[in-house]
């Protein structure tokens, strides 16, 4: 009984430190992993998707199991790892990783919020892939009411902002049913607002509903909601990526919009006048400005006010840009100077406008040839690794190149479409990981450099080794053996207890032996000079000590004579090492140095430097030559609208000529007529 019990407490103290062991294990794993989860989280909230990506994948390298064990103060109120990562990859493009996310967490997981926001990316993440239908059927899959209970403000506007589009695009049900249902339910201050009033403007015009349209469109010019700051959620940077500035910005080129809209819908139904109203309020700096001004000319000239439709299409006319505006320009002025029984003046514009549009094709071709070329595409990449948006860099840039062809604005068009701006990024990154690449391969001739040096050393080493006092300690341990080996003989061939008396002892001994002599010494002298000789006190004492340093030597003579042989037998086990010491020295001195294995490794990673640099180059060029036909693209289809510019003004001279031609005609005719009754009369 008392054995099995012993066994029960051995088994609860074992049980117990290891339990204590594995804490301590744990505990820095753990802390690890929240550091390392918390560096996500600071990537991802300052909208640096690819290093938050990159940190959680080190993150999952680490801690396997890692996502499933972050605490609860970092996931549990704030969002859940799995659907964190899927909303960066979403929002970094990877769309079929999110997918795959997010389909897994709908089928392993339970929780009402999780399952909500993962219907609300998925069907994201099929919105932007063009997918409609399977974004359609996901947004139906999240309530009103889960959507009010677990969505942040912006999350939700886009929710009902994407529905809205799908509803009006997709699904074809009824407009104005549908609309009253997303206004209400979008948030007061929220920019969908404008988008959706927009669209539905657009469908009612698209359905002949004009006088409805008109109404929509003056509304929402005339809306001036402001931006409201509130508590940042975590689908923030996913869902509303704005500042305060940039959402202002937007409502006002949405409302510039709005006002263009409305003014040429307005031409349209010869209301020229409230057309020339609502022109005036787009701004002169917005990007609507060159249409507005247009529209701002025709408006009017429908009020017959061709003296300042003409003045304002002067204006365009005299802008550098070429864009489709200020081309147009050309065959507005014409058209009032046609009206106004000019045709002399009309025929000059006509043929300015000739010269103009002929230029614009040359400056085109002058891009088409540019953009053909690599340097082209990259210059438009940022100077520094640091920059903090390449979209903006590349603006900048394009805005230069763009004034060297008058077609600054068809760059910006370029610059702001989905394709170039993903394009660009992929072509900034894949040049990143080129130097990166370029970096490492420097390193690995440095490699082989080193390890030349390093063979150069352990030769030097060598020699150094071979010529310092390393061997020679074999021989002062023999010697010192022989010495102590000589000694225990000695004592026992003797058997002497004094030859194996301590040190101590010994110098006693030698102090009494002195003494001893000094008493010689002194009794001579004594005796020259007839003086009463010592005491024999003094003698007998000495010999008492004498004896006693000899009888303990003798009761001592067992166990020095042990530590003397255990001492002996230490020496004999340290030659021994030393020379086994010295034969592997001899050995290593002997092998020449050979990093045959390391010189392998460093030849594998170069070759498979030198592969990865390869691929990259190829895929630069693939994205250079994508991003060079998304520019050839739109220079192509604005040279085709510069083309029937070209025509419609070729044909309004002919027919400006051939009405020139008929009355100078007809007025010969007149004349020849005239003369024959003169002739008659006389």
């Amino acid at each position: 009984m008392l054995k099995w019990c012993s066994a029960l407490g051995l088994c609860l103290v074992l049980l117990v430190s290891a339990k204590a062991s594995a804490q301590q294990v744990n505990e820095p794993n753990s802390v690890a992993l929240e550091k390392a989860y918390q560096q996500v989280l600071y990537e991802y909230y300052q909208g640096n998707f690819a290093l938050a990506l990159t940190q959680m994948a080190i993150l999952e390298q680490k801690f396997p199991n890692g996502l499933t064990q972050i605490p609860d103060f970092l996931s549990a109120h704030q969002v859940e790892p799995e659907l964190l990562k899927g909303g960066m990859s979403l929002a970094y493009g990877l769309d079929n990783q999110a997918a795959d996310i997010f389909l897994r967490l709908l089928k392993n997981n339970t929780e009402p919020q999780v399952t909500a926001y993962a219907w609300l990316l998925l069907g994201k993440t099929y919105y932007q892939k063009r997918q409609f239908s399977d974004a359609a059927q996901a947004f139906q899959q999240i309530t009103q009411d889960d959507a009010d209970e677990y969505f942040e403000t912006s999350t939700r506007d886009n929710w009902l902002y994407m529905q809205s589009q799908l509803h009006g695009f997709l699904l074809g049900q009824e407009a104005d049913g549908n609309d009253i249902q997303w206004l209400e339910q979008l948030s007061d201050n929220s920019i969908y607002r404008h988008y959706v009033q927009y669209n539905q403007a657009l469908a009612l015009l698209q359905k002949g509903e004009n006088q409805q349209a008109i109404s929509r469109l003056s509304t929402l010019a005339k809306n001036d909601n402001s931006f409201v700051r509130r508590w940042m959620g975590w689908g923030d940077p996913i869902f509303s990526a704005n500042d305060e500035q940039n959402i202002e910005a937007e409502r006002d080129a949405i409302r510039d919009r709005a006002n263009l809209t409305l003014g040429y819908t307005l031409l349209q139904n010869d209301e020229p006048h409230q057309a020339f109203r609502v022109f005036e309020k787009i701004r002169s700096g917005g990007l609507d400005a060159e249409a507005a001004l247009l529209g701002y000319g025709w408006a009017a000239a429908k009020k017959d006010e061709l003296q300042t439709a003409l003045a304002i299409w002067q204006r365009l006319m005299q802008m550098p840009q070429n864009t489709e505006y200020t081309l147009e320009a050309y065959l507005a002025s014409a058209y009032a100077y046609e009206k106004a029984f000019a045709p002399r003046q009309s025929l000059q514009l006509l043929q300015l406008g000739v010269d103009r549009f002929e230029q614009a094709l040359s400056d085109l071709n002058q891009a088409e040839q540019q953009v053909n070329h690599h340097q082209f595409i990259l210059d438009l990449l940022p100077n520094t690794k640091y920059t903090p948006k390449v979209e903006d860099d590349a603006s900048l840039s394009l805005h230069h190149k763009g004034q060297q062809f008058n077609s600054t604005q068809l760059f910006n068009s370029v610059t702001v479409s989905t394709e170039f701006r993903a394009g660009l990024s992929a072509l900034a990154q894949s040049r990143d990981i080129q130097q990166q690449l370029q970096n490492w391969q420097q390193r690995m001739q440095q490699y082989h450099l080193m390890l030349d040096e390093r063979q150069a050393e352990r030769l030097k080493r060598a020699k150094h080794i071979l010529q310092n006092r390393t061997l020679e300690q074999l021989p002062a341990l023999q010697t010192q053996r022989e010495a102590l080996a000589l000694v225990v003989d000695s004592a026992i061939r003797q058997q002497d207890g004094q030859v194996l008396m301590s040190l101590q002892s010994q110098q006693w001994l030698d102090r009494i032996k002195r003494s001893e002599k000094r008493l010689e010494t002194i009794s001579k002298l004594k005796k020259q000079l007839a003086q009463p000789s010592l005491a024999e006190s003094y003698q007998r004492r000495i010999k008492r000590v004498a004896g006693r340093l000899i009888w303990q030597a003798s009761e001592a003579y067992s166990a020095n004579q042990w530590q003397a042989q255990k001492a002996l037998n230490q020496l004999d086990a340290e030659i021994t090492k030393t020379q086994q010491r010295q034969q592997q020295l001899h050995k290593l001195l002997a092998v020449n140095p050979d990093f045959a294995e390391q010189r392998l490794r460093v030849s594998t990673l170069a070759q498979r430097i030198n592969v990865d640099i390869i691929k990259n180059n190829g895929l630069q060029d693939a994205l250079i030559s994508q991003l060079s036909a998304i520019f050839k693209q739109f220079i192509q289809a604005h040279k085709q609208k510069v083309n029937d510019y070209i025509l419609q003004a070729q044909l309004a001279m002919v027919r400006l000529s051939d009405q020139a031609l008929k009355k100078d005609n007809d007025s010969s005719t007149k004349l020849d007529d005239t003369s024959a009754n003169d002739g008659v009369q006389l």
